[in-house]
């Protein structure tokens, strides 16, 4: 397992799918975690965790990367 933390900003309010209401903006914690694939040549299974604070909970959120780049652009 290979895994990768990075913070992300996303400068609007966003919502993720099963959120019950958008989220405020911020600066955030991404986690990528990579699984070794089963094959004869190399390969991962990745998957992509978004971690949101707020009033001093945190949450993980999974989402995947194309909804994870949505919320992230500019409109």
């Amino acid at each position: 397992m290979k895994t990768t933390v990075k913070t992300v900003t996303i400068d609007r309010p966003f919502q993720l799918p099963r959120m019950a209401e958008p989220h405020l903006p911020g600066t955030f914690e991404l986690q990528i975690d990579e699984e070794p694939l089963d094959v004869v040549w190399e390969g991962y299974h990745r998957t992509v965790t978004l971690f949101l604070t707020s009033d001093g909970l945190t949450e993980a959120w999974p989402v995947s990367e194309e909804k994870l780049a949505k919320a992230m652009a500019s409109h």
